[in-house]
């Protein structure tokens, strides 16, 4: 019984670190395409087609970020979009910066122009390895015991209160390192990417089709009604957001597409129980991505799975490329 009980743990442990083997580099390089078809209100738009790109999540180099620049440039040959709308974190830190140049040389030429937003990460990285060197650094510089047991049990608080808003699917913030928003900004507007920090703008040949774009819900500085203060009554919407919970704000209820990412797809989608974390949305852990119909006043949205990672897993949720094609 001993014997079989022992065979059993390895077994266990075995198929624990194959899963984890898996998820780490087994759906990370392999991206897919999704496809969507919709209309919007009264046709308008029909015939053209959306690239929709999101959560880069650019670092330093490694084989995952090669790949996956080899698989993107692959897909993008053969495409023909007529609008590249891209919804934020192209970067995981400063690293991505070179990563992020060459996607943008990538891209196809796009007739109806190409347009971003600025996701969380874009302005800062949440650093793991900053979260605990600081707590290390703070219990170590601690000159007597009492303070020093005390200091300790202040960041062992910290840490079960970032598990316990992992448990609730809250919104995660901590140790945010800085990145060099200003630099990104220069690089999308060298590769005419028009950055839409709550601006709206009638599409060129396409009075009757506006897009508008929002700053970053946690980290930026979003503000909707001025996004669409513009937007003329009668005109068709397409909203950028990085967070899809802006999607669901009462100034929204004018859009009639919104795309966002910010979710991952959950990344880590376990049977039954759904994503493990949906980075804190009022989406659910059973739907953190794809299409949905169910926003107040039957309007429509798209929300990515993104090509990256903040944490580098992926398991039953592929990063995509997202095409929406607009029907009559």
């Amino acid at each position: 019984m001993n014997k079989v009980l022992k065979a059993g743990a390895a077994g266990l442990i075995a198929f624990g670190g194959a899963l984890l083997l898996y998820a780490w580099g087994g759906e990370r390089p392999r991206m897919r395409v999704q496809r969507y078809r919709l209309t919007l209100p009264g046709g308008v738009g029909a015939g053209l087609r959306i690239l929709h790109l999101s959560d880069q999540h650019f670092g330093g180099d490694s084989w995952v970020r090669r790949s996956r620049l080899q698989r993107m440039e692959a897909i993008l040959a053969d495409l023909k979009p007529d609008l590249i709308l891209l919804t934020g974190d192209f970067l995981h830190n400063d690293a991505g910066l070179d990563a992020v140049e060459e996607m943008l040389l990538m891209l196809p030429p796009a007739p109806l122009g190409r347009y971003a937003v600025l996701g969380n990460h874009d302005y800062a990285e949440y650093s793991y390895h900053a979260f605990f060197q600081n707590a290390w650094r703070e219990i170590t510089a601690a000159n007597s015991l009492q303070l020093s047991l005390k200091t300790t049990m202040r960041e062992l608080g910290q840490l079960l209160s970032l598990f316990w808003n992992i448990y609730r699917n809250d919104r995660l913030r901590f140790a945010a390192v800085s990145n060099n928003t200003r630099e990104l900004r220069e690089l999308l507007q060298l590769y005419d990417v028009q950055l839409c920090d709550n601006k709206s703008c009638a599409l060129p040949g396409h009075p009757e089709l506006w897009l508008a774009g929002v700053d970053d819900l946690v980290e930026g500085e979003p503000d909707l009604e001025r996004a669409l203060a513009s937007v003329p009554p009668d005109a068709s919407l397409i909203l950028l957001t990085h967070n899809p919970d802006l999607a669901y704000s009462a100034p929204a209820q004018r859009v009639a597409l919104a795309v966002a990412g910010h979710t991952h797809g959950g990344q880590v989608v376990l049977p039954w129980l759904g994503a493990v974390h949906t980075q804190g949305t009022v989406l659910s852990r059973q739907h953190p991505a794809g299409y949905f119909d169910d926003l107040p006043g039957g309007r429509q949205m798209i929300v990515s799975r993104g090509m990256g990672e903040s944490t580098p897993l992926r398991f039953r949720c592929l990063p995509e490329i997202v095409i929406i094609d607009l029907l009559p």
